[in-house]
């Protein structure tokens, strides 16, 4: 791109270099509107140390005007492994970076989360730590009790349990299909109790999935086993519903 930079006309210009690359860059990029904003990091992924054959879980969000996309890079490479699986957010807002399961030494590097639009592009890196279980502090975080299978009459109220224990006190979060569960923008319909266990008011069809537990103090980060949460209809609400079809059908006919 040919040097465009404007003649100068006051005592103090501006460097004609940053003036020519900036217009430069606005010339050859597609038309956004004022709008066009380049990648800004909503969260980004947190160092942590695993155990050997358990999960480790990255989460990488971001924002921007287009969307940013999101890309896992593992030692300056986009991760490319059986292993890894990156599943992402339904609004489009980033991803998740799983790796299951973990094995020492292979795991133990850099990971790097790289947000980018036309506008722009930021990264944020995150080292991951995989220990045997012999190697392992005292107060690493050890599940006592995971969630179970769990059948609920839709509307009802479902409940997963966790009991985790460490030293510190591990915190207690919550993973459904490898996403981390919302327990803000639900209107209250679903929160996490002191215990620790996930409760699920008026539960409808898209509640139902795979749910894991997950406890982190300054040791590390354990994973419960996965419990798949299924709903029913209501049996009385099936009779209900027969019942008028039988009745109606007659006076349709």
């Amino acid at each position: 791109c040919d040097d465009i930079s404007p003649p100068q006309t006051t005592p103090f210009p501006s460097p004609p270099a940053l003036i020519s690359r900036t217009r430069c860059r606005s010339l050859l990029q597609p038309a956004y509107g004022d709008a066009a904003t380049p990648p800004k990091f909503l969260r980004t992924p947190n160092d942590q140390t695993g155990v050997q054959g358990g999960v480790a879980s990255f989460i990488c969000q971001a924002t921007g005007d287009p969307q940013p996309k999101i890309v896992w890079n593992k030692k300056g490479k986009r991760v490319s492994n059986q292993r890894f699986e990156v599943i992402e957010f339904s609004d489009g807002s980033g991803s998740v970076l799983r790796i299951q399961p973990l094995r020492t030494p292979r795991d133990e590097a850099i990971y790097e989360c790289v947000a980018s639009n036309s506008v722009g592009e930021t990264s944020a890196t995150t080292r991951l730590t995989v220990l045997r279980e012999d190697q392992l502090p005292p107060g690493f975080p050890t599940i006592d009790m995971g969630p179970q299978l769990k059948v609920v009459e839709r509307t009802r109220t479902a409940t997963m349990l966790c009991a985790a224990s460490g030293n510190p006190d591990p915190d207690i979060t919550w993973f459904k299909d490898f996403l981390p569960v919302n327990t803000t923008n639900n209107n209250g319909r679903i929160k996490q109790l002191r215990s620790g266990a996930l409760q699920i008011e008026h539960s409808e069809e898209p509640d139902q999935g795979k749910y894991e537990c997950v406890a982190t103090n300054n040791d590390g980060t354990r994973y419960s086993a996965p419990a798949n949460l299924y709903e029913r209809l209501n049996l009385c609400s099936i009779t209900v519903y027969f019942l008028f079809l039988a009745l109606a059908l007659p006076a349709l006919i």
